[in-house]
């Protein structure tokens, strides 16, 4: 994994490898391959959130144009200056250094450094996820899905991890994108629901309980909250049965859409990228309160829009 801190911190780097509990029968044991960064002085809490999936960054596209390319920078750093957001997660970052054009603004940074799998198509290039942060992060993780057997259900890319604030008054970030129904919706589904079983053991093994710690969890997760097709399907129902709240649930339709309608492919608007809070984050940030919406604006230089969040009142 690639951990960059951009500020003048001391970086403390350690890199070990280590399996996971399992917590279903079936369910292989990861390892996982882990960087820490530790500062001597950890600041204080965000108090904005944003995710959004750039498409292909930069370029829209798997082989964009040099044209292509920078005219996505361009409207895309309009749009995080827009937001200007404290915590800024990304997915679908193709190349590293185009992000850190984009996002100067943000010090603290770490992005995912995934690997393709056996089955997956090659000629494709990676698409990772990022957190960017204006607060300081104390510690980072990734885990990878590569190693895995090459069952139907493996789940794909992997996820990112990371700690802000301090032991006492501190908050436990993630942020993934998970496989979308391309390879079918069964399987699909059953990738997204095994890559957030290994996201509640990693969580697990490190000791955080959602039921008592500040844990926010955003992405990517092409898993519908309204879409009844998605009804069944168990990748975000579970995490709402123990109390994990998506900020944008009050928010009617379609303005909570977060996806573009595709006329052309027959696509429908669709609300796949989502912030979510643990049960214990009321007890930690500023009441538990919050404002929240998506950037539905047609300059918007993707297929997915970003949504955002605000805590306090």
């Amino acid at each position: 994994m690639r951990l960059r801190f951009l500020a003048s911190v001391f970086l403390a780097v350690v890199t070990s490898v280590a399996g996971l509990e399992v917590l279903w029968a079936e369910l292989p044991a990861l390892p996982v391959e882990e960087t820490r960064g530790v500062i001597q002085k950890p600041g204080r809490l965000p108090e904005s959130v944003a995710t959004w999936n750039l498409q292909w960054f930069p370029g829209n596209r798997p082989d964009p144009t040099p044209s292509q390319r920078i005219h996505h920078e361009k409207e895309a750093e309009q749009v995080i200056r827009y937001l200007d957001v404290d915590l800024l997660l990304v997915q679908e970052v193709v190349d590293r250094e185009a992000l850190d054009r984009v996002t100067r603004e943000y010090p603290w940074r770490v992005v995912s450094n995934f690997l393709r799998a056996g089955d997956e198509d090659k000629e494709l290039p990676v698409q990772n996820v990022a957190i960017l942060s204006k607060v300081p992060i104390r510690e980072s993780w990734e885990v990878g899905f590569h190693r895995l057997p090459l069952t139907p259900d493996r789940p794909v890319r992997g996820f990112l991890g990371a700690r802000l604030g301090t032991k006492k008054n501190g908050m436990t970030i993630y942020t993934l994108h998970l496989k979308s129904n391309r390879g079918g919706r069964e399987s699909s589904a059953k990738r997204r629901e095994r890559a957030i079983q290994y996201l509640k053991n990693d969580w697990e093994s490190r000791a955080l309980d959602p039921q008592k710690d500040a844990m926010l969890v955003a992405g990517d997760f092409n898993c519908s909250l309204r879409n009844p097709e998605f009804a069944k399907e168990k990748t975000i129902q579970n995490l709402l049965k123990e109390g994990w709240v998506p900020v944008t649930g009050g928010i009617s339709w379609p303005q909570s859409a977060t996806v573009r309608p595709d006329p052309e492919r027959k696509y429908p608007a669709s609300d796949f990228d989502h912030i979510l809070l643990s049960p214990g984050w009321a007890k930690v940030v500023k009441g538990g309160k919050w404002q929240a919406g998506v950037m539905q604006e047609p300059d918007v230089p993707s297929d997915h829009w970003p949504v955002w969040m605000r805590f306090g009142n």
